[in-house]
Formats: structure tokens, C-alpha cells, sequence
């Protein structure tokens, strides 16, 4: 399968192995539970008696900052396990265009309880930016990883396309953060999970498999393969699907069956 996107894998996935390489002595400075070498979605920290899940995103255009960038911008925090505490925002166009900017990413945040505390703000006359840090709080011993998926595990999609307008986006948002939430809660067991963006399911399915050492059979399912869908893409164990799919009727949260891995 993956043979038919290797342009696709390519600019998402392998084409960045060298910044990886050349970063990773960073790691040996700080030691972090989840770092440079680990080229995950997002890195975790000890901080006193707690662990921090930080993750950066963007710069995105101006039409999606003004849908739900605070919201793609968390998915990569929320999918390690982490519940978002607070964001930052980088800004940059005319004074007209970041104050519509910014309004839009206050309604997010306020949705979302993601209060946005600061970042920088660059007045310019050029395409309008914004970029994104989001701080959140491990609530589990271990972040769940992308490079831990096992042999025989169900891949599961989680939750439907965060697409339309920005209230619609909200809405398939909460419902995503408040199932993950149950699931993790309940102690259900989640092997791998990462969230649905660059380039769309193909390089996400890939990159776990890859990180994982292991190779995923995949079901047909009615959706785009490269098209970024927000959701969670996770890898678990078959035990623990039916647990997982009474929390998803329960909060009418939308569940594919992806495949399995080998």
C-alpha cells in the first residue's frame, strides 16, 4: 500500500530524519520523558512532582486560525494523554487581520478551556500567520507513544473528521476529548495512538508502523487517505476494543475499525 504515497511519506515523514539526527544530543542535556530521539508529537517533561506534555504547531494560515487552529494545535497534547492547561499564540499580519485572528482563537480557547495566557504579536503588512504552543499535564504514569504499537493489536480510528465551520469543529472537538478522556480514565489499555495530520491517515499509519517495528493489514473504510482528519488514530489490544467501543456509543462518538497489526 504504502508503495503507491512514497511522495507523500517523503514530504511528511522521512524527509525530516535529519533534523532528528541533528537535534538529538538535546536530549543528553535534560533527559525528558519524551524528547528529540523520541520525534513523537509532542515532548514531555518532569516538572516538581508532575509531568508536561508541550507541543508547538503552525504557522497556520488565516482561513484555519479562523476555524480551529487552538484545537489542531491540542490534539497533539491530548493524544499523549495530557489535558491542555494553557496555549500561547504567535501572531503576525496587519493590526485588522490579528484582531480577527485573535477574536476567533478566544472563542476556541473559551470552547475548548484552553486559556491562551501570552506569545508575541508582529504587526506587518504580509500573508497573516499564526503559530501555536500548547501546555498540558500528563494524566497518566506514561505518555502513550507512537512507536509502542504490538503485534496483533486493532487499529482504531477515534472520533469523526474535525471538518467544517468553526462551531461544527468545536463540537466533534469535545466530543473526541471527552471519549479519549473516559477511555484513559477507565485504565483501558492503549498501546500507541497519534493524532490524524500531515498528509492524512497513509503517513500516520506508516510512521507508527515504522516507529513500532511492526506492519498493520488495513481495512477499507469510507474515508480519504490523505487528508488530514484530526481525529486519533490508536493502536490497542483486542481485549480492550469492546471497552472501548460501549464508551464511544455511550458518548456518541464516531469508531472505525482500521485494521490490525502483523
Amino acid at each position: 500500500m504504502f508503495e503507491r504515497y512514497e511522495n507523500l511519506i517523503e514530504k511528511y515523514i522521512t524527509s525530516l530524519d535529519w533534523l532528528r539526527d541533528e537535534f538529538s544530543e538535546m536530549d543528553d542535556l535534560i533527559n525528558p520523558v519524551l524528547g528529540i530521539r523520541d520525534w513523537d508529537d509532542s515532548v514531555c517533561v518532569g516538572f516538581g512532582n508532575k509531568k508536561l506534555v508541550v507541543s508547538v504547531d503552525g504557522p497556520y494560515a488565516k482561513r484555519l486560525v479562523l476555524k480551529s487552529a487552538l484545537i489542531h494545535a491540542s490534539t497533539d497534547v491530548v493524544v499523549k494523554g495530557a489535558k491542555p492547561l494553557f496555549a500561547l499564540d504567535t501572531l503576525i499580519g496587519t493590526k485588522e487581520e490579528i484582531k480577527e485572528m485573535a477574536l476567533s482563537l478566544k472563542r476556541q480557547a473559551i470552547a475548548m478551556n484552553i486559556p491562551i495566557l501570552g506569545g508575541n504579536t508582529r504587526f506587518e503588512d504580509v500573508e497573516p500567520l499564526c503559530s501555536l504552543t500548547v501546555v498540558g499535564e500528563l494524566i497518566l504514569d506514561e505518555p502513550i507513544r507512537d512507536s509502542t504499537a504490538k503485534k496483533g493489536d486493532l487499529l482504531i480510528l477515534l472520533g469523526e473528521p474535525i471538518w467544517g465551520e468553526r462551531e461544527e469543529r468545536i463540537s466533534k472537538a469535545l466530543k473526541l476529548f471527552d471519549a479519549w478522556f473516559k477511555i484513559l480514565n477507565k485504565g483501558i489499555k492503549i498501546n500507541s495512538a497519534k493524532d490524524v495530520t500531515k498528509g492524512g491517515l497513509v503517513p500516520t499509519i506508516y510512521e507508527i508502523g515504522r516507529e513500532s517495528h511492526v506492519k498493520f493489514e488495513l481495512d477499507e473504510i469510507d474515508l480519504p487517505l490523505t487528508r488530514n482528519l484530526d481525529n486519533f488514530l490508536i493502536s490497542l489490544p483486542k481485549k480492550e476494543y469492546k471497552k472501548v467501543l460501549k464508551i464511544c456509543e455511550k458518548e456518541d462518538c464516531k469508531i472505525w475499525k482500521v485494521g490490525q497489526a502483523k
